[in-house]
């Protein structure tokens, strides 16, 4: 399922909150599991420490008899001294814990007192070297005379064929050698254990705890699976440790095995205890965590809000702005992109006024020059005229007027200018060649003389920005039944005739307006006759529209649709041809003026 929130606030709280709270929430467990497994391992080496420092007590008791009595090997044929014996044994006896020292020395290997001699080789031909086997560490066995446990260090002494020729036997008191291990601080605070070499406990804290599973001798690794899984382990290593069942283990085991007896020292400790610096660190941990957790998420929330609420203010302005409600400009409280955008936002706005105010001034000059175009045609004796401009912009400079001369009946003119561009500049300059033209008109003088001071005039406006205008002048004169014209470099216009199925052009020489300042222009006169005639004049937006093709309407098609219309009235003329040009536009936007004037006469 795709979630899409639909506000910022939302889109904060699940892509920006949410995932910070989790990868926060799995950073705590994957830190609290990695800190709890290390004070879990430093447990295990301390545990395993402090039974190796008792252990190292235990074998330095152990070791000392030893030390004493390797003094009697021999590698070479020589005697011992029997003083030397009873010395080493005074000396073993007189160690702590040390019950008795007892050897069994063959004669043949002993020296009278006193003499230094070197005794001859044993009897039965046997050598005079001998060696101690290694030593043998028995259990621990009630001792009557002593009225206590004693253990025994028992070794035999052999010949050089390995033979036993003697016996030397140690019997230390079992207590008094693990009196410093049931004395150290961890024995008496944990549940901890001897094991002999068959692993069957020697001495333990049971009694001393009150735990149930105190009986001498018992086999170890029979009460729980820790002991099980430390057996197993300690069949396997010398030292270690074992963790029990449970995340966080129920309990933890360390082993140590002795090197001067086959024993070896367990010690049991509550998972509790042994965690309890881990669990007094998660409570720690958890309330700084979450404490932090929830600063973090405070402090992006309110950071975010603050984004949200000026970006907000910013949707409500722009919304106003989109139904044409236009406020004051918002307030800059952050130097951030926020602010950024802020700014931005009322500069466009400040813009955006500016140009509707624009475009208000540009409908009401669109709106003027609309007014400036004649609203109707014109229908006289023997003549009808109608036209249309249709400007790509909301002005444009496209010249399209109907004179009538009120002082000489019967005459009536037509005018058809395109100013070089579009938009308002064009339409600014259109507007001030129709005042030239109509304030001229009204003055006596020929069409070239009209023609010529409306250029002079126009000169002044046009020299510095380079701007000029194509302009036709048609007049008819019906009285006299003749068609005068000036033609100021546009196109020619097209005449008709139905009659006879024949085009022909209204020429002339003569430059565009505003262009040369003594340039001079000529009227060009006609008669009409009897026929009637259809006259087209045009601007060039009307034959170089294109289409999405990129292929313009031009003249031959214009002509085509011209004759086409068999001597129809001058408004159903312009109105087809427009929709023609139209729809061979379609949706490509138009990119210049389009201007046409029919004239019927006849």
């Amino acid at each position: 399922m795709k979630i899409e929130p639909r506000t910022l606030q939302q889109r904060t709280l699940i892509f920006i909150l949410l995932p910070t709270f989790l990868l926060l929430v799995v950073l705590f467990f994957v830190g609290f599991v990695i800190f709890r497994d290390m004070l879990l391992q430093q447990w295990g080496d301390a545990a395993v420490y402090k039974l190796e420092r008792s252990a190292g007590l235990i074998d330095s008791r152990l070791g000392e008899p030893k030390r004493l009595l390797m003094l009697l090997h021999n590698s070479e044929d020589s005697a011992v001294n029997r003083r030397l014996v009873k010395h080493i044994v005074s000396r073993i006896e007189a160690l702590e814990g040390v019950v008795k020292a007892h050897i069994e020395w063959p004669e043949q290997f002993l020296q009278k007192d006193g003499n230094s001699s070197l005794m001859p080789g044993g009897s039965g031909g046997e050598s005079g070297q001998f060696r101690l086997k290694s030593f043998d560490v028995s259990s621990p066995k009630y001792n009557n005379s002593v009225n206590d446990r004693t253990i025994s260090m028992v070794s035999e002494i052999k010949s050089i064929s390995d033979a036993t020729i003697g016996r030397v036997e140690v019997i230390i008191s079992f207590d008094a050698l693990i009196d410093p291990l049931i004395n150290a601080p961890w024995w008496k605070t944990n549940k901890a254990y001897l094991l002999d070499g068959d692993y069957n406990v020697l001495a333990s804290t049971g009694l001393e705890l009150g735990l149930e599973d105190f009986y001498p001798m018992r086999a170890f690794g029979t009460m729980s699976v820790l002991e099980s899984d430390t057996l197993l382990a300690m069949q396997n290593a010398i030292s270690g440790t074992v963790f029990g069942p449970g995340k966080p283990p129920e309990e933890i085991s360390g082993f140590y095995r002795l090197n001067e007896a086959p024993w070896t020292m367990v010690i049991i400790a509550p998972g509790e205890n042994v965690l309890k610096p881990i669990i007094q660190f998660r409570r720690f941990y958890f309330l700084s965590f979450a404490g932090c957790i929830l600063l973090v998420l405070v402090f992006i929330r309110a950071t975010m809000n603050r984004v949200t609420i000026g970006i907000k203010k910013i949707s409500v302005a722009a919304d106003d702005l989109a139904n044409g409600k236009f406020g004051d400009p918002l307030e800059v409280t952050t130097r951030d992109e926020v602010g950024e955008l802020t700014g931005n936002f009322n500069k466009m706005t400040h813009q955006l006024r500016h140009r509707l105010e624009l475009k208000e001034a540009i409908n009401i000059a669109r709106e003027v020059q609309q007014n400036l175009l004649p609203r109707e045609g014109y229908t006289g004796d023997g003549v009808k005229i109608s036209g249309v401009s249709i400007y790509c912009d909301e002005t444009g400079g496209d010249y399209f007027d109907i004179l009538q001369f009120p002082q000489s009946d019967g005459k009536v003119g037509v005018v058809v200018g395109d100013v070089v561009g579009h938009g308002v500049g064009a339409a600014l300059l259109m507007t001030t060649v129709r005042a030239l033209v109509r304030s001229r008109l009204a003055q006596p003088g020929s069409l070239d003389e009209v023609m010529n001071d409306v250029n002079k005039l126009l000169y002044q406006d046009t020299v510095k920005s380079g701007s000029f205008v194509t302009l036709f002048y048609l007049e008819y004169d019906q009285p006299k039944g003749v068609l005068r014209w000036v033609r100021a470099g546009h196109d020619p216009a097209m005449v008709y005739t139905p009659a006879d199925d024949t085009f022909s052009e209204l020429k002339g020489k003569g430059m565009a307006l505003g262009v040369d300042l003594d340039w001079r222009y000529e009227c060009c006169e006609i008669p009409v006759g009897t026929e009637t005639k259809l006259i087209l004049v045009a601007s060039d937006g009307a034959w170089e529209v294109e289409n999405d093709s990129g292929e313009q309407f031009g003249k031959e098609r214009l002509k085509e649709l011209f004759a086409a219309q068999n001597g129809s009235d001058p408004d159903i003329i312009v109105k087809r041809i427009i929709g023609k040009i139209t729809d061979f536009r379609g949706d490509t936007p138009q990119a210049d003026d389009i201007t046409l004037a029919v004239i019927k006469v006849g």
